[in-house]
C-alpha cells in the first residue's frame, strides 16, 4: 500500500494551487494501483482552499466519489482541514454530476 506523507511530499509547500497540483499528480500515478493510496497529513495544518481545490476538489470534478473512497484514503489530518476539504470535495462533485447531467439534456 503506497503512503504519501504529506510534511515530506510537499516540504513546507502546501498552500497554493501549483502545490495541490503536484499532489494531485501524485495521485493520478497511484490510481490504478489495487490497493487505496493513503495520504498521511500528520504534523501538517492545511488551511488552504486552493490547494485541497487543486489537489482533491479537481479529482472529484473529474471521478465518482465512490472511486475516490476506494482510491484514496486520508489519515491524521486536522479536524479543521477535513471539514474544508469535505466542503471542497462534494461541491466538486456536485458540479460534476450537474455536468453529466446537462450533457444529457437533449432539446429534441
Amino acid at each position: 500500500m503506497a503512503k504519501i506523507r504529506i510534511a515530506e511530499f510537499c516540504k513546507g509547500s502546501h498552500v497554493t494551487r501549483g502545490d495541490g497540483a503536484h499532489l494531485r499528480k501524485a495521485i493520478d500515478e497511484y490510481w490504478d494501483d489495487a490497493e487505496p493510496l493513503i495520504l498521511d497529513f500528520s504534523g501538517v495544518r492545511i488551511a488552504s482552499v486552493s490547494f485541497f481545490d487543486e489537489s482533491l476538489g479537481l479529482l472529484a470534478k473529474k471521478r465518482p466519489l465512490d472511486e475516490i473512497r476506494k482510491r484514496v484514503r486520508v489519515e491524521n489530518i486536522d479536524e479543521g482541514d477535513r471539514a474544508l476539504l469535505n466542503r471542497i470535495v462534494l461541491s466538486r462533485s456536485k458540479e460534476r454530476a450537474a455536468e453529466d447531467s446537462a450533457s444529457g439534456e437533449r432539446f429534441t
